[in-house]
């Protein structure tokens, strides 16, 4: 085949090979295009020596007249000798051109509670205060003599109240974030309010503690519908632990069924550990439809962990119960701003955003709370 044309042959593919690196996100074609590159890259370099050594000259000497060369016309005649010898080797494209993948990669584990999501949500929208009834008992019919007065059966009621909760987020991107065409950054910022708004929801759920701008949490002792339970006190994670947590749920005439149990991972680890004598598993836990021995589970972070030795005597680590029994109003729909006034002259938008919400326990002796108790 003929060299030159070989050559011109190597060089289209390459500029080729360029044009389709530059489109191409897959990992698999463009580690194939590096491998092709670096194949024709070698074939063009052959290519070049051979044509180098069939375009040699016989180079003549020169003949110096000293009686009528002058000192510029030998040193002419020296560059014309080593510009002669010198062949000239292209050297563009030796390595593939850096791509940028246009995609980011997500956070790859769950960054809010899935309790969020399966508490009692409740559409307010412009409203200022939530009021809840519950009953807290009823009453026993009696048997009555002829012409006595009727047994009365009055139920007992009680009732919470809902105040409106402010809760913000604020983020600041530069203007080159916003205006990078391949990597979504703005979404993703806003992703980022919402993901971090539930985040503080999910604490407040828990741990909000019933005073002014905030949730009355499960764990909270503002929580009037949980104010005549006694938590259950654990010093470590037993194989009786699960038992101890649903008989002492609910009343007396049933054993309660659709409670779900919130607790830390750790906590989540110390039931899976159980063994029995034989070396067999206590408990079966299914990680995919959450659930320890069928009994539903939700892992939350802001639950303290009893196996953990750094959880103090008298804290709550789990709850159990119907997650109905836990409300969520929303007074009003989230909103974001955006502005570029703020920090107008260092090219910075800012982000804020704010939801007004609140929760608190609906339900009378709707949770069952587990304390962390100290060892004897």
């Amino acid at each position: 085949m003929n060299l030159e044309k070989r050559r011109k042959e190597i060089e289209a593919r390459l500029t080729e090979i360029r044009s389709l690196v530059e489109a191409e996100s897959d990992v698999t074609k463009l580690e194939a295009f590096d491998t092709e590159c670096n194949t024709l890259q070698e074939e063009r370099s052959v290519i070049d020596k051979k044509m180098m050594i069939a375009s040699k000259v016989e180079i003549k000497p020169i003949v110096i007249d000293t009686r009528t060369d002058n000192k510029e016309t030998l040193e002419l005649r020296g560059k014309q000798l080593r510009e002669n010898r010198v062949i000239q080797v292209s050297s563009s494209e030796v390595l593939v051109p850096e791509t940028v993948s246009n995609n980011l990669a997500p956070v790859p584990y769950a960054q809010v509670s899935t309790l969020v999501d399966k508490v009692n949500i409740i559409n307010l929208n412009g409203g200022e205060t939530y009021k809840k009834s519950f009953v807290k008992s009823n009453g026993i019919a009696g048997t009555t003599a002829e012409g006595a007065a009727y047994t009365e059966t009055e139920p007992a009621f009680g009732y919470v109240t809902i105040t409106k909760v402010k809760i913000t987020a604020y983020t600041e991107i530069t203007e080159e974030l916003e205006k990078l065409p391949s990597i979504p950054y703005q979404s993703e910022v806003l992703k980022n309010i919402n993901v971090s708004l539930k985040k503080k929801i999910s604490e407040q759920i828990l741990r909000g503690a019933g005073t002014s701008n905030t949730f009355t949490g499960i764990f909270s002792d503002q929580a009037v519908a949980l104010a005549d339970t006694t938590p259950v006190e654990l010093s470590a994670i037993t194989d009786t632990t699960l038992d101890d947590i649903i008989f002492a749920y609910g009343g007396d005439e049933e054993v309660e069924g659709g409670a779900v149990l919130i607790l830390n991972k750790n906590d989540l680890r110390a039931f899976a550990g159980l063994r029995t004598s034989e070396g067999r598993k206590v408990h079966t836990v299914d990680y995919i439809n959450q659930t320890i021995d069928g009994i539903p589970y939700v892992i939350n972070s802001h639950c303290k962990a009893i196996a953990d030795s750094a959880t103090t005597a008298g804290e709550y680590a789990m709850a159990y119960g119907s997650l109905k029994n836990y409300e969520v109003p929303i007074f009003s729909p989230v909103e974001i701003g955006k502005s570029t006034d703020y920090k107008f002259k260092d090219g910075i938008i800012c982000y804020k955003a704010s939801v007004f919400t609140g929760g608190n326990v609906v339900g009378y002796k709707g949770f069952l709370r587990i304390k962390k108790k100290a060892v004897a």
